[in-house]
């Protein structure tokens, strides 16, 4: 009878230790969402500008503008409202410059590895546990993960992130840690 080692059906290898709780993040009630009538003032004021900017204030085009502003910010305020994340400016900056630099360096890793064929290549998944709040900053993270170089997200699974490598000996743990406390920073969420 074959007995596995649920580590190594993973694909994190039997002497992989589990992985640390580097990252824990406390979420924090989402503050009340402004009501309705506010929410369709903001879209008229907004959508009103918009229109005026692109007819450049011609007033003849309100005769089609005009209900096309009233039925857009009705349907805006009648749609659920979102959690309100907050974003940091500096932590913004900081993972637009961080985003950059990892752009480039993913594409040169994949093109090295396309024309040098001694690169090494171990490809293979991993199983990494999401630990950012449910929403944007999940989808942030789960979606930059593919900026690494060799890495993809190939699937959500429950309350984890199924990610592909093209080279499986990558400390895949240390690169994701650092991108979600990267997302933590740029959604100013508590860190622990």
């Amino acid at each position: 009878m074959k007995t596995t080692d649920p580590a190594t059906d993973r694909g994190l290898g039997a002497d992989t230790p589990s992985l640390p709780a580097a990252l824990t993040v406390i979420p924090e009630p989402a503050p009340p969402a402004p009501p309705r009538w506010r929410r369709f003032l903001v879209a008229v004021l907004v959508l009103a500008l918009v229109w005026a900017v692109l007819t450049e204030f011609q007033p003849d085009a309100w005769v089609f503008g005009g209900p096309a502003v009233i039925a857009g910010s009705v349907l805006l305020a009648l749609l659920p409202a979102s959690p309100g994340w907050r974003l940091s400016p500096g932590g913004a900056l900081a993972f637009a410059l961080w985003f950059a630099v990892q752009s480039v360096r993913g594409a040169v890793d994949v093109a090295w590895r396309a024309v040098l064929p001694a690169l090494p290549l171990r490809p293979g998944f991993r199983h990494h546990p999401l630990r950012l709040p449910h929403g944007a900053p999940r989808v942030m993270f789960v979606n930059t993960i593919t900026l690494l170089p060799g890495t993809l997200s190939a699937e959500i699974a429950g309350d984890e992130v199924i990610v592909h490598m093209l080279d499986t000996r990558a400390d895949l743990d240390a690169d994701l840690a650092a991108l979600e406390a990267r997302i933590a920073a740029l959604f100013a969420l508590p860190q622990s």
